[in-house]
């Protein structure tokens, strides 16, 4: 049996609207729009340098933020790097950085719908 993530939990979306209306909703993916990329860049930057804290405190970071918005798949991603970067193997963590990669591109995607619903 396989399972599948999701890349965007519309339950979490939901109570984040209800929590502060659409304009609210739309702060929170316009924040995480903006900074999401640069810890992205910050966990590349840190598997580049051979940086195991910087990747370790970049993926944390972008785990916590995806996590609010029920962004799930680069969530679970981030938590796997961030672990294996407590670690100190970032060998491990590098097909994940790829993966992460691909699923923050998504995410993106998912977002930019949500935030143009009114």
């Amino acid at each position: 049996m396989t399972t599948q993530l999701v890349v965007l939990d519309a339950v979490a979306v939901e109570r984040l609207r209800r929590l502060g209306g659409q304009e609210f909703l739309v702060e929170m993916i316009d924040l995480f729009l903006e900074h999401g990329p640069g810890r992205l860049d910050g966990i590349r930057a840190g598997m580049a340098e051979r940086d195991a804290v910087l990747v370790q405190r970049s993926a944390h970071s972008l785990k916590s933020t995806a996590g609010n918005l029920g962004g799930r798949v680069v969530q679970g991603l981030a938590q796997e790097i961030e672990t294996l970067a407590a670690d100190g193997d970032l060998e491990a963590a590098a097909p994940l950085v790829e993966r992460l990669t691909a699923g923050f591109g998504e995410l993106r995607a998912h977002l930019e719908r949500e935030r143009s619903r009114r």
